[in-house]
């Protein structure tokens, strides 16, 4: 119950921080201006809050153990070696 108690009260902080940034806003600029800098921010903050609940948490948060390098990079590395050289030997070959 205070959970909800307190998410109603932040959300009327919001609202009326979000009147005093409108009031101080029209101030400044126009009414067209003030409303689309509202409405950016929320939208921004929308998005954020979006992509936040949209990841899950099952990745591994932690780099890898540095003791022993995974086998697949030495085999990638490899390749790509092998495949540097092959190039080589053809391009040699069509030289001839």
């Amino acid at each position: 119950m205070l959970s909800a108690g307190a998410a109603i009260l932040l959300l009327i902080g919001l609202l009326f921080l979000t009147l005093a940034a409108w009031l101080y806003l029209v101030t400044v600029t126009t009414a067209m201006t003030a409303a689309l800098i509202l409405g950016a921010a929320y939208f921004g903050v929308g998005f954020l809050l979006l992509a936040l609940a949209g990841s899950d948490g099952s990745a591994p948060r932690h780099a890898p153990d540095q003791g022993e390098p995974a086998a697949s990079e030495h085999d990638g590395l490899k390749n790509l070696v092998m495949a540097f050289l092959a190039g080589i030997t053809a391009g040699q070959k069509a030289r001839r």
